[in-house]
């Protein structure tokens, strides 16, 4: 049995450090345990639906795993007391992220059935977007908090740089005869009038779980690098596209969706860590 046992940060950090185990448990048949999902686990309804795949929060056992972590008793990869005399993988999780790529890709449909948000998440984002008719809908991830001085601030921008981008982005759509509607989600408040003269508008009463879910039924996902909206693209298989500078020129061809971890499922590979 593998168990996956540590939290690194927030929801989609905890989702994409968990998918090289789960990816690696349906594809040999190998049970896994993931006991790192926590207060998170109340936005899923169907996380246990594999017999391969259980989520279950073991606060007590998790402590104690981590704390031989820290002393040097389990390491990643590496035989110890617990795969030796009961069998057991311990999986720190976000250190593996990037592995097992390919069976993160093979097993993706098994996976995102696995990571379903709960019907009140569901019916709430569906029934404002329903209401959109015959427009390309371009999810806008304004990321702030923490990225103010995460690698300096490189991926913070302002209302402003967003703005120019988007306005050239509608700019591409609109010559291909689309007619374009930005959602706007973002981890602080937004005031969508800084965006006018484009039709922007925000998912009524929303929280980081409903802006997720909405984010991955979009027609475009567009954003600075993050594991939020890669999870956003991967779940929806929706086309993302990454604002790597605040002068960034996005082209159409350059959206892709993305397949496991930082891969896109055009061939290119993000790399910012």
């Amino acid at each position: 049995m593998i168990i996956n046992y540590d939290s690194p940060g927030q929801l989609c950090n905890r989702i994409w450090s968990q998918l090289p185990s789960i990816a690696y448990g349906l594809q040999y048949n190998e049970k896994v345990l993931l006991i790192n999902l926590d207060e998170y686990s109340s936005d899923f309804e169907n996380l246990n639906i594999n017999k391969l795949v259980s989520f279950k929060s073991c606060p007590f056992l998790k402590r104690i795993f981590l704390s031989l972590k820290a002393r040097g008793y389990i390491q990643n990869g590496r035989p110890n007391i617990f795969s030796k005399f009961f069998g057991l993988n311990l999986v720190e999780g976000w250190s593996n992220r990037l592995g097992n790529a390919q069976m993160v890709e093979d097993q993706a449909d098994k996976i995102r059935s696995i990571y379903t948000f709960r019907k009140e998440i569901v019916s709430a984002v569906t029934s404002e977007i329903n209401t959109l008719k015959d427009c390309c809908l371009v999810g806008v991830h304004i990321r702030r908090g923490d990225y103010m001085t995460w690698l300096d601030g490189m991926y913070y921008y302002t209302d402003q740089q967003y703005l120019q981008i988007m306005q050239n982005i509608e700019f591409q759509l609109i010559e291909k005869g689309r007619r374009v509607k930005f959602l706007i989600c973002s981890n602080e408040q937004i005031d969508t009038d800084n965006f006018r003269p484009l039709d922007c508008f925000k998912i009524l009463n929303s929280s980081g779980a409903k802006d997720l879910f909405a984010l991955s039924q979009c027609d475009y996902i567009l954003g600075p690098p993050s594991s939020y909206s890669q999870w956003a693209s991967f779940v929806g298989q929706v086309p993302v596209g990454y604002i790597m500078s605040a002068n960034s020129k996005l082209v159409l061809s350059d959206f892709s969706d993305i397949v496991s971890f930082n891969c896109f499922r055009n061939g290119s590979v993000l790399n910012i860590d």
